[in-house]
């Protein structure tokens, strides 16, 4: 079963005068039902476990978690206003089983983590078990990907992102989770009929996950249940080479063909440089 935002993330591979550089902002907001592609939660969940659909809740989100440089997200965690309140308001107000956060900035510690499962448990709402791996969002790849003859921008990462760890994912749970593959290693050009360009920037070292892709056990009450957790870049913001459009339809297909048992990931292992908290 696949889990995504609502809403992609922030993307925008360059700005030109055919394609404005993207300044929006995602609006948060919790989604339980639908997921990108258009599959439906609640279809996959009976798929999944026949005539326990009704005993699990699962709900993704693509919060406003993320600040402009690390650590920031854990300073107005310990002292959250008004913005912070609302979304653990929404959160305990919903109090999904499990809950897919996109748009959450990773610390190697996962103190912001930490600290926004306590605000949930103030609430009501506890998470005893949650899951972060270091994105591939701002991940440096040393290269000029967005042509603009500068390197370390925000679009020159591996997924856009101004810093390490900026507006990545986090799972939430009131299960345990195990992660049972890490496949945001795989390079883009090595997923089977790749949409890369031969002459792109990045062809030797783009990875094809903007964000991650995790393959993550649920031990559900009702028996174990497989989780395909990820966030794919909008394929939008971009002009008519279409590189956000090429690369969000494959970040799709990956879970396509591994659901059809056609790709088993190409062997990447599970990168052990995240947090996983019971």
């Amino acid at each position: 079963m696949g889990l995504s935002s609502c809403q992609p993330d922030h993307a925008g591979h360059r700005a030109d005068a055919h394609r404005p550089a993207d300044r929006r902002k995602t609006p948060s907001r919790l989604c339980a039902g639908a997921v990108a592609g258009g599959l439906s939660l609640l279809l996959a969940l009976l798929l999944a476990l026949p005539g326990h659909a009704a005993d699990l809740t699962l709900a993704t989100w693509h919060a406003d978690l993320s600040r402009d440089g690390p650590g920031l997200l854990l300073r107005d965690l310990q002292e959250p206003g008004p913005d912070l309140q609302a979304l653990v308001a929404q959160v305990t107000e919903a109090a999904p089983d499990v809950l897919l956060l996109t748009h959450v900035d990773f610390d190697a510690g996962g103190a912001a983590l930490s600290a926004l499962a306590a605000l949930l448990a103030e609430g009501g709402a506890a998470y005893p078990h949650r899951l972060a791996l270091l994105p591939n969002t701002g991940m440096a790849t040393g290269r000029d990907l967005d042509g603009d003859g500068r390197l370390g921008g925000a679009r020159d990462a591996q997924g856009y992102g101004r810093f390490a760890g900026q507006g990545g994912m986090a799972l939430l749970s009131r299960w345990p989770l195990t992660v049972a593959r890490d496949l945001s290693e795989l390079l883009w050009r090595d997923l089977p009929q790749s949409r890369i360009a031969a002459d792109d920037p990045g062809h030797d070292l783009q990875r094809l996950s903007s964000t991650g892709h995790w393959v993550v056990t649920l031990d559900a009450p009702e028996g174990p249940l497989t989780l395909l957790a990820f966030a794919a870049t909008p394929p939008v913001f971009d002009g008519p080479e279409d590189r956000n459009g090429r690369r969000n339809a494959d970040e799709l297909r990956l879970w396509s063909l591994w659901m059809e048992g056609g790709f088993d990931g190409g062997g990447g292992a599970f990168r052990a440089d995240g947090q996983c908290q019971s």
